[in-house]
């Protein structure tokens, strides 16, 4: 069986790492989520490891949530558990992580790019957040867009649902750079460099220093988002929604 995740030593310091799911085109099912968690945990074991360059192997860097696996209400905990583990994991790591993303990134997959330090997208590259025409809430990746995109944006992003190209993306701060798909590679690998240059205690106090300032705020009174997200999951709306899509016809809402 193919591995899952991919990981492979560009330079000192540097490694790629990519989703390995292209006839799925990366869906994120929970095995591959608990891979990149724990390929993660075994990089930082090695202070050589200071960057990753996160992609994926195929067409599109991902197409989101395994929506067969998200179907089976047996896994839906667990699912919710892999992905929060994920969203969280690629933000207080002390690798700083670049996402090199091509073709796509939809719904939990544009979450994963989102959840990484810097966005490298190609030309080609489109981004969205469909969540709600499958039924689902956003409730997890909010965590990650409420410090990354105006309120307005969000809420085109997420209400809309529609897929937005990489210059749209950019001007909206989900992505920092964009390049021609051809040279997303060596782009990636030139901003790891620079990367490299700073100190290496020095660029993990300075990684922690941004999340603690994105992390500042009043959560007194806050709904706990996976609970949301679970509650969603077990819905009528989601059970609609994920029919839908995995037998290929409009879902039909009340």
């Amino acid at each position: 069986m193919a591995k899952l995740i991919l990981s492979e030593r560009i330079t000192r310091g540097v490694r790629a790492v990519s989703f390995n799911r292209p006839d799925r085109r990366n869906a994120l099912s929970i095995e591959l989520l608990e891979s990149l968690c724990l390929e993660l945990n075994q990089l930082e074991q090695d202070e050589e490891n200071r960057v990753v360059i996160l992609g994926g192997e195929g067409k599109v860097f991902s197409a989101g949530l395994d929506l067969r696996e998200a179907a089976d209400t047996t896994l839906v905990q667990r699912s919710a558990s892999a992905v929060k583990q994920t969203l969280s994991q690629l933000r207080s790591t002390p690798l700083v992580v670049i996402a090199a993303v091509h073709g796509g990134a939809f719904a939990g997959g544009a979450g994963v790019m989102a959840a990484c330090d810097i966005v490298i997208a190609a030309e080609d590259a489109r981004i969205s957040f469909p969540e709600a025409r499958r039924g689902l809430l956003p409730a997890l990746v909010m965590e990650v867009l409420r410090h990354k995109v105006r309120a307005g944006d969000l809420s085109d992003l997420l209400l809309v649902g529609e897929p937005v190209d990489a210059a749209r993306a950019q001007q909206i701060g989900l992505v920092q750079r964009i390049v021609p798909a051809a040279q997303l590679r060596d782009a990636s690998v030139a901003v790891a460099r620079s990367v490299l240059a700073g100190g290496p205690e020095t660029i993990r106090q300075t990684k922690a220093l941004l999340g603690a300032a994105f992390a500042e705020h009043d959560s007194a009174g806050e709904p706990d988002l996976i609970d949301l997200h679970l509650a969603a999951r077990h819905s009528d709306e989601a059970r609609e929604g994920l029919a839908a899509f995995n037998e290929k016809r409009d879902p039909k809402w009340p």
